[in-house]
């Protein structure tokens, strides 16, 4: 069998791994099938929110030794079938932590000839101290390891990217580029409701750091004044569940305390709803031209008012929401900026 480097007719073949987290390993993936690649979506950590993946390894439960075996299956498997290994949220298949360093399975792949590409997400990389609302377990045991695991994964990146802006901070090199989470051409977006109450989504994964406190009081504060205004809370449903409650709600807002806003809001803006999301302007890279609704948590209450009380306003931000997820998170363009210089791409090599 040909190696990467040499002509070949087949298509180069393209795995994402070691999880779907947020849904955007599964984009890029359909996107390179579409552009003609073959590509697949290999997932260690399933959870409920029910991103698909095309092969899944379940290993809750199972020890230590067993789940490195699962792995180390997998990867023998993998380096006969792919030419292009995508690593996303910032981890790789196999990883020891010691005190001389991390180690990967990435040198073990360069020296047999295969593209290295790892996709940072957030708080994969993002230390614990620009997140003092956080106290998730997870978080905090993985802290002291996040600058250590970022290191030895540019190593040996050929190309490094982030989805989120201030994630460069942490990642020298590094390049920013958009969510694909969201196919938005496929989303048929959906005329605002016409009502006298609004309906306010929040979708958090996360909720402290998603701000959830502050949209709950915000809400009950406004409805306790008699403003028409309800809020649907989804947690815990999967990725089509959330999207038809987005889709039947009036706005979204998405989190107060993060910096940018993360997949759902393309979700939102997919389906012609209007976004509300706290935005850090020194890591902006659209700058004004990015139609998200400002507000943080000493805002948030007048900011939900203005839009109850003003409807062109949110019909306004919904039509200019679904025209820029349209043009900056359509997946096959974000495909050929991930892999532009990097391989030949299928019609390029026809």
């Amino acid at each position: 069998m040909p190696s990467f480097a040499e002509p070949s007719r087949k298509p180069i073949r393209i795995v994402h791994l070691p999880t779907g987290t947020g849904g955007h390993p599964l984009g890029l993936s359909r996107a390179e099938r579409q552009l003609g690649f073959r590509s697949d979506v290999i997932d260690f950590t399933p959870n409920y929110v029910g991103y698909h993946a095309d092969r899944v390894f379940d290993l809750a439960g199972r020890s230590a030794p067993a789940r490195t075996a699962v792995r180390l299956r997998f990867l023998a498997e993998a380096v006969r079938r792919y030419d292009v290994f995508h690593f996303n949220a910032g981890a790789p298949t196999l990883a020891l932590r010691t005190s001389r360093g991390v180690f990967t399975d990435l040198p073990l792949l360069k020296r047999l000839g295969k593209t290295v590409v790892v996709t940072w997400q957030g708080c994969d990389v993002r230390p614990k101290s620009a997140c003092p609302w956080c106290v998730r377990p997870e978080c905090i045991q993985h802290d002291p390891w996040r600058a250590a695991d970022a290191k030895a994964m540019l190593k040996y990146a050929d190309r490094a990217i982030y989805i989120n802006p201030d994630l460069g901070r942490y990642l020298p090199g590094a390049t920013f580029l958009p969510y694909a989470s969201v196919d938005v051409a496929s989303i048929e977006p959906r005329p605002l409701p016409d009502r006298e109450t609004i309906v306010v989504a929040h979708a958090p994964t996360n909720p402290l750091a998603k701000g959830t406190p502050h949209v709950v009081a915000a809400v009950e504060e406004l409805r306790a004044e008699g403003v028409g205004i309800e809020l649907d809370l989804i947690t815990g449903v999967t990725n089509t569940e959330a999207m038809e409650r987005i889709a039947t709600a009036d706005l979204l807002v998405d989190q107060l305390n993060i910096g940018w806003y993360g997949g759902v809001a393309v979700e939102g803006m997919a389906l012609g709803r209007p976004v509300v999301c706290f935005i850090d302007e020194a890591d902006n890279p659209y700058g004004s031209a990015l139609p998200v609704v400002r507000a943080n948590p000493a805002t948030i209450k007048a900011v939900l008012a203005e839009l109850v009380a003003d409807r062109d306003r949110r019909a306004s931000a919904a039509a200019d929401g679904r025209s820029f997820a349209l043009r900056e998170h359509d997946p096959p363009t974000i495909v050929r900026r991930y892999y532009e210089g990097l391989v030949s791409f299928p019609e390029e090599g026809a």
